[in-house]
């Protein structure tokens, strides 16, 4: 049975041997001083989701050339083989590759070449989910397009950063377009927002939630009873990418017994476990999947499997 994960950052999943390497390579200057990478990186402290964003400011910075993107993109995806994951969806937002030296098409193509190159190895199968940067209405419009104009070559689209004040429907016209063109839709909402912002990703088209573990706050645990939202996601089972250790690190929860993924599983929401940031986490699928365990959750396994059924990938 093929297992899925759903909701992976590429840039959140660099190798921290990686990143140092490819500093050095590339004379990237604020890593090459850094002695131990693994704890630059290490977001388990943030105050925020926008003090925990701040690292990527590192890593996309060395995902500016052909090489680098495609090795990236090949060990991602060789690390979930090794966790035991068939089919795994990276998702990246382009422009923050795409210079003079490389176009869009040139940060796809290098993507899918190391994720092909996984494949051809590991018989892992990977796709890649655009991401438009929310707080950013341009780059919003311009990876929406980007997406239109490449959709055979990716999976999906999405959108990324900071979520208060910056609804999906926001970008109602963009989602349009990319629904007309037969483009998955998977958006983040329910993390650094609450219901409002899950309700609006529905409404603009997301067949999937990219976190919404906060569907909890529409949801009276004292008698089960279900608020609109919830009961709509729970009757049409609509899939949560869950990711229970970014959650924690973001500090929507203070300690992992508080959150409220087991909750959510048994009362039959559907579930997805996922990394989102391997590297800013220190956190892989074997991680997620001890950690799912340790909460009480003792059918990880199925659930990774029921992920498969909502993957992009089948379609792909």
């Amino acid at each position: 049975m093929n297992k899925a994960v759903l909701h992976d950052h590429l840039d959140g999943g660099l190798r921290a041997i990686t990143a140092k390497e490819l500093a050095i390579k590339d004379s990237y200057k604020p890593l090459l001083d850094v002695e131990d990478i693994e704890s630059f990186f290490n977001r388990e402290s943030s105050e925020s989701l926008e003090d925990y964003l701040d690292a990527f400011t590192h890593t996309t910075a060395l995902m500016s050339s052909y090489e680098n993107l495609e090795r990236i993109a090949f060990e991602a995806a060789e690390d979930m083989h090794f966790s035991g994951i068939s089919l795994y969806e990276s998702r990246y937002a382009p422009l923050y590759s795409v210079s003079s030296d490389l176009s869009a098409e040139d940060v796809i193509n290098a993507i899918n070449s190391g994720f092909k190159q996984a494949e051809n190895l590991y018989g892992i199968k990977s796709g890649l989910i655009l991401c438009g940067m929310r707080n950013d209405k341009k780059n919003v419009t311009l990876v929406s397009e980007i997406a239109i104009e490449f959709k055979d070559k990716i999976i999906g689209f999405d959108i990324a950063g900071p979520e208060y004040n910056f609804l999906p429907s926001l970008f109602s016209s963009e989602f349009n377009n990319l629904k007309k063109n037969g483009i998955n839709l998977t958006i983040h909402a329910g993390e650094g927002d609450g219901v409002n912002s899950i309700q609006d990703a529905l409404d603009n088209g997301a067949q999937r939630i990219g976190h919404g573990v906060r569907i909890i706050e529409d949801i009276d645990l004292s008698n089960n009873k279900l608020g609109k939202t919830a009961q709509y996601i729970l009757n049409e089972q609509v899939p949560l990418e869950i990711c229970i250790t970014s959650n924690i690190h973001t500090n929507m929860y203070d300690e992992y017994s508080k959150h409220p993924v087991a909750d959510l599983i048994n009362l039959e929401f559907n579930v997805s476990i996922n990394t989102d940031n391997r590297l800013m986490s220190n956190t892989s699928m074997d991680k997620e999947i001890d950690i799912a365990k340790n909460l009480g959750i003792n059918n990880v396994e199925n659930i990774l499997e029921k992920s498969a059924r909502y993957s992009f990938l089948n379609n792909f």
